[in-house]
C-alpha cells in the first residue's frame, strides 16, 4: 500500500506545476491597459495642443481734463484759473496762498465773514491773494459796487457769475459736496495745490492759524 502511495505523489506533483505553467502562460497573454503602453510603443502619441491664448487689447489712455475759468471784477480786472490734474494755476497773481470765497450778497454768514477776509487780505498782503465769487444772486453792478463799500472788502471780487458757477460746479464734487453747498465756501490753496476749505462762517483766528502753518512750510522750502 506504501509503495502506491510513493507512485501517485510524483504524479500529482507533476500534474500541480503542468496547471502552474499553463496559468502563467495565460497571465502572459493578457494585454496590458492602454494607459500603461509603453513610450517606446509603436502606436502614435496623441499631441495636445494648447488653447489659443486671447489677444490683449491695448488700452487708450484717457487724457486728462484741463478746466478754464476767468475771473472778472467790476473794474474789468481778470484772473485766470487753470485746473488740469488737480493743479490750479492762477494767472496774475504772485502769491503761493490762493484763497477763493463763494457767496451771495443775500447770505448773512457770507456779509459777516467779509471784514474778516478784508483784515487776512491786509495783514499778509504779500503772501496771500483772496478771491471772492458771486454766485445765486440778482443784484445790480452799481448796488453791488455801495455793498462793497459799505463792507469795506478789500480784496478781488468776480461779479462774473456764470464762470464762478462754472468753478463751483467743478470743485464742490471734489470737496464731497452737493451743488447747494454752504456759504460762504472758501477754499485755500497752496503752491497751486488744495489745502483745505471752510464751510459756512468761520472765526477769523482759525484761517489764520492755518495761513501761518502755510507760512512756515513756505520757510523750510515745502
Amino acid at each position: 500500500m506504501k509503495n502506491i502511495y510513493l507512485l501517485l505523489i510524483p504524479i500529482l506533483l507533476f500534474t500541480a506545476c503542468d496547471d502552474i505553467s499553463n496559468n502563467n502562460r495565460n497571465l502572459l497573454t493578457i494585454s496590458a491597459p492602454q494607459e500603461f503602453i509603453h513610450k517606446n510603443s509603436t502606436e502614435p502619441i496623441r499631441e495636445i495642443k494648447p488653447e489659443k491664448s486671447e489677444v490683449v487689447k491695448k488700452i487708450k489712455k484717457v487724457p486728462i481734463k484741463e478746466y478754464n475759468f476767468i475771473f472778472e471784477d467790476l473794474k474789468n480786472h481778470t484772473s485766470k484759473v487753470t485746473m488740469k490734474d488737480d493743479i490750479y494755476t492762477f494767472s496774475n497773481i504772485e502769491q503761493p496762498i490762493v484763497m477763493v470765497v463763494l457767496f451771495s450778497t443775500w447770505c448773512p454768514p457770507c456779509r459777516g465773514q467779509i471784514p474778516h477776509l478784508s483784515n487776512l487780505q491786509k495783514r499778509f498782503k504779500e503772501e496771500l491773494f483772496i478771491i471772492g465769487g458771486l454766485v445765486h444772486d440778482n443784484i445790480k453792478s452799481k448796488e453791488f459796487q455801495k455793498f462793497i463799500n459799505a463792507q469795506k472788502a478789500l480784496f478781488f471780487i468776480s461779479t462774473n457769475q456764470k464762470e464762478n458757477l462754472k468753478f463751483a460746479n467743478m470743485i464742490t464734487p471734489r470737496l464731497r459736496l452737493d451743488r447747494d453747498f454752504p456759504m460762504p465756501l472758501m477754499i485755500l490753496f497752496f503752491k497751486g495745490k488744495y489745502f483745505t476749505h471752510y464751510e459756512g462762517a468761520m472765526p477769523e483766528e482759525m484761517i489764520e492759524s492755518d495761513i501761518k502753518q502755510l507760512l512756515i512750510k513756505l520757510k523750510k522750502g515745502n
